[in-house]
Formats: structure tokens, C-alpha cells, sequence
């Protein structure tokens, strides 16, 4: 985290500057997924693969994607060694915008399927406790009795019948 934090502040300043936040996280995000493979992975550890070879690498990977600025951002990072760092980028990347934005992705995980009513109340009520946009990611858990589980970044409202029978067993 503390390695990737100066970089993600660098690109996420100038794609601000230059208008170009979603074009900076696609790019970060297909990055990071270049990174993520194992064989990537293999090649980036490998101590007779140079920084320039890496840095080429990743460019013909994601040239589609690129302009001057990008690459000479990935090419910093290659010959920083930095280049593992790229799915922390990504996601530090993600949540700065988020935060510029004033937004929040919310997981609710329920038994069933939300409404697109009950989604709607949801988004609103949430809106204003956190202060935020907020956009909902639905999930379905089948073991789950009923009710929610709401995770806004560190926070967790545990709405669930389990968790609340969880908590009247703790208290009696």
C-alpha cells in the first residue's frame, strides 16, 4: 500500500487534470490484470528479464490503451521495480476516484433478490447516512435466513436474521 500510494496520487492528479480518470482506470485495471497472471508474475520475478524488457512487455500489452503519458508511467514503474504493484494501483486508483466523486459501492448481500423498489429505498437511505453517491452491487446468499448485509468499506450493517440471532446469543 505505501508503495503504490505516491504513484496512484501522480496518475489520479494529472488523469484529473487532463480529464482522463476513466481512461487512467481502464488502463490500471488491465494492467493489473496483466499483472496478476502467473506467468507475468514468473516473468516479473525472473532475475534475467531487465526493466526494459518488462516495460516493452506491458506496453505491447496494453497499447491499445495507451498514449505517451501512460507508457512513460509504466515505464516508471518498471524501472522502479514497481510493477507487482500495479493490482494495488488499481484498486487505490479506484477508491481515490471514488472518493473524488463523492461515491461509494455498496455490497448488499440478502437471501433473495433485492426489488428494484427495495434497491431504490436502499440507495436513498444509504445516501444520506453516508454522505455519498452511493451505487449498489446486489448479491444473493442462500444461507442466509433473511434480511441484508450491507459493507461500505470498513463499515458492515449486519441486518441478517443470523446475525441478529447471533447477537441475542451473545447478550443472553
Amino acid at each position: 500500500m505505501s508503495i503504490a500510494r505516491p504513484y496512484v496520487a501522480a496518475a489520479f492528479e494529472y488523469a484529473a487534470e487532463k480529464k482522463d480518470i476513466s481512461n487512467w482506470g481502464n488502463m490500471l485495471d488491465a494492467a493489473a490484470l496483466t499483472a496478476s497472471d502467473p506467468q507475468v508474475m514468473a516473468l516479473m520475478q525472473n532475475p534475467h528479464t531487465s526493466a526494459a524488457q518488462l516495460a516493452e512487455f506491458f506496453c505491447g500489452v496494453l497499447k491499445k490503451l495507451l498514449d505517451q503519458h501512460k507508457t512513460n508511467f509504466i515505464r516508471l514503474l518498471a524501472e522502479n521495480n514497481r510493477l507487482a504493484a500495479l493490482p494495488v494501483i488499481a484498486e487505490l486508483f479506484k477508491l481515490t476516484r471514488a472518493d473524488a466523486e463523492q461515491m461509494l459501492t455498496v455490497t448488499v448481500i440478502s437471501a433473495e433478490p433485492l426489488t428494484k423498489t427495495y434497491q431504490e429505498k436502499l440507495v436513498k437511505a444509504l445516501s444520506k447516512r453516508l454522505s455519498r453517491t452511493v451505487k449498489l452491487q446486489c448479491e444473493v446468499d442462500g444461507n442466509l435466513l433473511g434480511g441484508v448485509i450491507v459493507r461500505a468499506g470498513d463499515l458492515v450493517i449486519d441486518g441478517s436474521i443470523r446475525g441478529k440471532l447471533s447477537r441475542l446469543n451473545n447478550f443472553i
